[in-house]
């Protein structure tokens, strides 16, 4: 009788062994319902659409000037018109240009001067970004498409979905 008992209580040791080595499915936690919404998920696939194809339009363009330009990691074009000899602009550092701000056809949307903080988002990304680029006394011209312009919404002089040209001077 004990040898039974040993024997059966020996299988059963060595069946639960062999079950508690096999790699349970995970888990998730009841409150972490993940459910993918479909409608984010096509306006994302369409913006992703619509910045491939202004950044073909862009390479056209660019092309058609028969100008130096260069493209950014981020997306904007830019060419250096003449190099000053100051320093280089960096973030948290006041920023004072002049600028002429144009659509692609050469219409002229504004022109001024502005002083600026850069990193303090008081101007569109690519611009911002683009003065990163600069010394003090640069003269330089940028192609910001919508992206990093004004983007889908526009504003009151600017439409939606509009790609536009900066022309612009550091100050010293």
């Amino acid at each position: 009788m004990k040898l039974q008992a040993y024997f059966v209580f020996c299988i059963l040791v060595l069946f639960s062994g062999l079950t508690s080595c096999k790699r349970q499915a995970p888990q998730l936690p009841s409150n972490k319902n993940i459910a993918v919404d479909t409608a984010v998920a096509s306006l994302l696939t369409i913006n992703q659409d619509l910045i491939h194809k202004e950044d073909s339009l862009l390479e056209i363009y660019v092309k058609s000037k028969n100008e130096t330009f260069k493209r950014s990691g981020i997306g904007f074009w830019y060419k250096i018109d003449d190099s000053g000899n100051g320093n280089g602009i960096k973030n948290k550092a006041a920023c004072n240009f002049t600028y002429k701000l144009l659509f692609l056809d050469g219409k002229v949307i504004e022109n001024g001067k502005k002083s600026v903080v850069i990193g303090k988002k008081q101007l569109v990304t690519g611009l911002e970004e683009g003065l990163k680029l600069l010394h003090k006394g640069d003269i330089a011209t940028f192609i910001i498409p919508w992206y990093l312009g004004y983007g889908m919404k526009g504003n009151e002089h600017i439409p939606p979905y509009t790609s536009l040209r900066y022309e612009v001077r550091i100050g010293n």
